[in-house]
């Protein structure tokens, strides 16, 4: 045979194989579709499944509630700054009501020590006629003579020819030197040898506290020249 008509037999039979087989394949992928699909590697890939990224929903504006719109951020920066002054505000006021509280305190405590000074120890009011003794210590009028009647009363118990102004006095002829009364400090019971004098220094502080609230002196004290004289010799 010659040589061109065995080339051109062989490239039939060829393609006679070719064909047989894609024959074959169609026939196997009728039967099973799986396998045809494993064995054709393109024919999966244009099968892949579907990314749910790559879905792309379709829906009516109509169905869709409206969005608010977002405020700007300059709009919120602006009520934090706002926000931020009103804490300043309240820190100061906060600062300033610290120090008048602390401000009232030291007042107060000043009026109560000087409210204490112009009182008097025994009767508890103030010290509308003050006098002073040597001890240092200060009283009413009143309540010194109250304190020196009862050391004198209680003294002539003792001693009933005592006279203030005769020293020595004349005992049935005879003079004696009697001792003079106990009189002591109603506090500090220091004896007491000579008249109190008036403390006019506490006279004008007590006057001065008392006119800030309308105060006045409730009554006038009998002259403490003649007061005392009962209770001291004249000097």
């Amino acid at each position: 045979m010659p040589s061109n008509t065995r080339s051109k037999a062989t490239g039939q039979n060829s393609d006679v194989t070719l064909l047989t087989d894609i024959l074959a394949i169609k026939r196997t992928a009728r039967n099973d579709p799986k396998r045809t699909a494993c064995e054709n590697p393109a024919r999966k890939e244009n099968h892949r499944p579907v990314n749910s990224a790559e879905i792309i929903e379709i829906s009516s504006d109509e169905d869709e509630e409206p969005v608010a719109p977002k405020r700007p951020a300059v709009a919120a920066s602006s009520k934090l700054r706002n926000l931020q002054d009103k804490i300043m505000q309240l820190e100061k006021e906060n600062e300033r009501i610290k120090k008048e509280n602390e401000e009232m305190r030291k007042q107060q405590a000043v009026a109560a020590d000087l409210e204490e000074q112009i009182t008097c120890e025994v009767c508890s009011a103030k010290l509308w006629s003050p006098f002073i003794l040597t001890c240092g210590h200060t009283f009413c009028q009143q309540d010194l003579e109250n304190w020196f009647s009862t050391a004198l009363r209680q003294h002539r118990n003792v001693y009933p020819h005592y006279n203030v102004n005769t020293i020595p006095v004349n005992v049935y002829g005879i003079f004696q030197q009697l001792p003079l009364p106990p009189y002591t400090c109603p506090k500090c019971r220091q004896s007491v040898r000579s008249k109190p004098i008036q403390n006019f220094a506490v006279k004008g502080l007590v006057r001065a506290v008392a006119g800030q609230s309308g105060e006045t002196s409730p009554k006038k004290p009998a002259d403490a020249t003649n007061v005392w004289g009962q209770f001291f010799p004249a000097q």
